[in-house]
């Protein structure tokens, strides 16, 4: 489960990907697209809350991610998800454990490309209105899926009138959770990217490594 949230911290990074145009607003989701693709890379704090109406429960989360095109690394307290575009690292700290695996295995994994290359036409924005969040301009954008294999029925978009960039997301999934993921501290091409390798991952000794990946 702390994979899946982790992973669905980058969705809403980039999930207006597709070319789906918003009606009744000066700002379409290609506009969106437009505005991540100008950057180098970005780096946020997020907040997530995980829901379901038949359990009842919730679950939040809380940590950091940094992303560049389809290299990104997820920090949650109890995992760390980094992908280098071709290779994936999940690191379990309480499972003493790394899974190495091809950045582009399972079809269900939710990641940066997949919405920046799978998301067209796959959802509609029905309607749009102006707000404010963290003392900003915004707009929200409510969209629903148009294609039976999309993976969320429906989603709301708040979107940063000033660079066009998506500071949170509300989310429905076909298989029932609800999903809440808010991000602050936005930081546009930031110094993390330019002094370090955060898209790179060591093990530490003494940690089981379990390698998935299918070789040459």
């Amino acid at each position: 489960m702390d994979r899946c949230v982790a992973l669905l911290a980058l969705a809403a990074v980039v999930l207006a990907g597709g070319p789906v145009q918003a009606q009744s607003t000066d700002l379409s989701l290609s506009d969106v697209t437009a505005a991540y693709r100008a950057l180098d890379g970005l780096q946020a704090s997020f907040v997530q809350v995980t829901g379901s109406e038949f359990a009842g429960d919730s679950m939040r989360v809380e940590g950091s991610v940094v992303l560049s095109g389809t290299k990104y690394r997820v920090q949650t307290p109890t995992q760390t998800v980094v992908s280098d575009g071709a290779t994936t690292w999940i690191y379990t700290p309480a499972d003493s454990q790394v899974v190495v695996n091809d950045a582009d295995t399972g079809t269900s994994t939710i990641t940066p490309e997949t919405f920046l290359t799978a998301s067209s036409d796959r959802y509609e924005v029905e309607d749009a209105r102006p707000t404010r969040r963290l003392g900003a301009p915004h707009l929200i954008l409510n969209a629903t899926a148009t294609a039976p294999d999309a993976r969320f029925q429906s989603v709301r978009l708040w979107v940063r009138r000033a660079d066009r960039l998506v500071t949170r997301m509300q989310a429905t999934d076909r298989s029932g959770p609800t999903i809440d993921l808010r991000l602050r501290d936005l930081a546009v091409n930031p110094d993390t990217l330019r002094a370090g390798t955060p898209f790179t991952f060591a093990p530490p000794e003494q940690v089981r490594v379990i390698d998935l990946r299918s070789g040459d």
